[in-house]
């Protein structure tokens, strides 16, 4: 069964091996940290939790270790769960329970058995482990064995949303389910899951603290392309060459140092100017008849806004894209076509050049329609030799581009040289 909780170190470590990979798609996006927070401590989804309801062989026919009776009727039993958290190598120091005193409960909602009944009792347990806290409602009639159980598995993870509002994230359980749920399993599987959660917030916001340093002295007129001397070609050569890469690849790898410091100079431009725009929208030419709210972009016009602001604004994306190139001086030929669309999986690409002088660069565009955190941009910094290559995720600033084509005769030379330096050796 497909879980989503972390159970291990293993599941741990496989978690933080994507850390980065996900930062470069909220980062790519604009994403500040509290919508990393949204994102990465995401509400979990209920029919998961079933897994820990005897569904699983590891758990099967195992009665839940906080069910306890005497005298016929049902008690919630700290020791039972203490002992069997421990056997599973839960510390004990971390857990806590509270059980409030049973009351007659006049508010049972029109889901419950019990709607309209008014010899209906309540009973809520308030187990504390580690980092959450799970609150069990136990409702029954008075006099009755039997009960249904409302569980909030962890008060830490976010309300769930649905289309007609809001409500908590709970598990509604029969006296059977209750009987065979492994309660001490999934404590402490909630509990590992929000450290890890807590742990990739952590790790994003040193991210975001290092970029913004990043972008407080980035140079808007310069990117720095370290040389890369003979020595260390034929070394990246050799070692390519005994992981069995070919020549592409082994380019690829030689110039990786150069497409990181062209992606570091557009990200940093892009967050310093807070300007990113769809590169297809840079092909929409302004009304030339627009409405009182100004000219459309966006879904309105096809060409989506989804989660990028509103659609309706007062100046063209182009239209700033032009005078920018006109305020740096930099003339060049741009063709931007109208965006494609690709049904399946339901996509839109574009395919821009931007020509300075006898310089090229081609943007490929990608966008999801599903979601706009798939978006993509695979740019060629060097038509001409496009063995040159970087990708990024999500989108840039005007800025940003505007600042690349001014260097980008310069730096296409630069290029130019290392390629024929590399072919050389290969």
């Amino acid at each position: 069964m497909k879980r989503i909780l972390a159970h291990s170190e293993r599941d741990a470590q496989k978690r933080r091996d994507a850390f980065a990979e996900r930062y470069k798609v909220y980062s790519g996006n604009g994403y500040d940290l509290d919508r990393i927070k949204k994102k990465v401590n995401k509400e979990l989804d209920l029919k998961f939790l079933r897994y820990y309801l005897g569904e699983s062989n590891k758990f099967k026919n195992e009665p839940n270790p906080i069910v306890s009776f005497r005298d016929g009727k049902l008690q919630f039993a700290e020791q039972g769960l203490r002992a069997a958290m421990k056997k599973k190598g839960a510390d004990p120091e971390l857990l806590k329970m509270e059980i409030a005193e049973m009351s007659f409960c006049e508010d049972v909602g029109n889901g419950s058995l019990y709607f309209k009944r008014k010899d209906v009792m309540k009973q809520v347990c308030t187990i504390t482990y580690d980092c959450i806290q799970m609150e069990i409602e136990r409702t029954y009639v008075a006099g009755s064995p039997y009960s249904e159980y409302v569980i909030t598995p962890a008060k830490e993870i976010p309300w769930r949303t649905s289309s007609g509002g809001y409500y908590k994230f709970v598990l509604d359980l029969t006296e059977q389910e209750f009987y065979f749920l492994d309660l001490a399993t999934l404590l402490m599987d909630l509990a590992f899951e929000y450290r890890l959660r807590q742990e990739e917030i952590a790790y994003h916001a040193k991210q975001l603290r290092i970029l913004a340093m990043e972008v407080a002295v980035v140079d808007e007129e310069h990117i720095p392309l370290e040389p890369i001397d003979d020595a260390t070609i034929e070394s990246i050569i050799a070692e390519c060459h005994s992981k069995g890469l070919d020549g592409d690849n082994t380019f690829k790898a030689i110039v990786r140092p150069w497409m990181d410091a062209i992606s570091d100079y557009l990200m940093h431009m892009t967050d310093k100017y807070d300007d990113r725009v769809l590169i297809c929208n840079l092909g929409v030419e302004p009304e030339s008849t627009p409405s009182p709210l100004g000219a459309i972009f966006g879904s309105a016009t096809c060409i989506y806004g989804r989660g990028r602001g509103s659609d309706w604004v007062k100046i063209a994306p182009r239209t700033t894209f032009m005078e920018l190139c006109e305020e740096k001086q930099v003339v060049g030929e741009y063709i931007i076509p109208a965006p494609t669309f690709l049904r399946d999986p339901g996509r839109q690409h574009t395919i821009a050049s931007f020509k300075v002088g006898d310089s090229e660069t081609i943007i490929d565009e990608m966008i999801y329609t599903s979601s706009f955190l798939k978006d993509t941009l695979t740019i060629l910094p060097n038509a001409k030799e496009r063995r040159f290559q970087l990708d990024i995720n999500g989108s840039i600033g005007i800025h940003a581009l505007v600042g690349y084509l001014k260097q980008m005769p310069t730096l296409c030379e630069k290029m130019n040289e290392l390629a024929a330096r590399i072919d050389a050796k290969l």
